[in-house]
């Protein structure tokens, strides 16, 4: 990952600021400035398009997870991140099938890729067996609150942290 700069204040204008505004730069090996107003996000300090995709779903799925009240909501943003996972794996797998057969296994990119697949297919699993529905909501004690809170959890805990 690049070093982020942050500036005070712009000498001169530059393709976001103008001078004396504060910006962040960061630049890549053999690549040109980036520059923006705000601290870049992590997908932003990758040059792999897998972990950007990746550190996207994340940082959706911690806002998303963040705003969500209901157990619909939960349900419907679950429902979401699993197809966004299911296409990123799909994505992963075509790169693993593309290669020639003989590094699919025994390369360190092979390996590799089939290592991401396993972890999106666990992190699938691990959101498909989320159970939604309280155990006793006729219990004087159930709180939909303490309930909701408990789903959220679960669903930030399923991530198997491949990033």
């Amino acid at each position: 990952m690049p070093r982020v700069n942050f500036v005070k204040r712009a000498r001169k204008d530059n393709p976001v600021v103008k001078k004396g505004e504060s910006y962040y730069w960061w630049k890549f090996r053999f690549g040109p400035k980036q520059y923006s107003k705000t601290y870049p996000k992590r997908s932003q300090l990758t040059q792999s398009s897998f972990l950007s995709q990746l550190y996207d779903l994340e940082d959706e799925l911690e806002k998303s997870i963040g705003e969500a009240t209901t157990t619909e909501e939960l349900q419907e943003i679950v429902e979401g991140m699993k197809g966004d996972i299911e296409q990123l794996t799909y994505e992963v797998q075509e790169s693993l099938e593309n290669m020639p057969e003989h590094l699919q296994d025994s390369s360190d990119s092979g390996m590799m890729l089939q290592e991401r697949i396993d972890s999106l297919e666990s992190w699938h699993s691990e959101l498909e067996n989320i159970d939604f529905e309280p155990d006793d909501p006729h219990d004087p004690d159930f709180e939909m609150e303490d309930h909701v809170e408990s789903i959220k959890e679960q669903i930030l805990e399923s991530n198997p942290g491949m990033s």
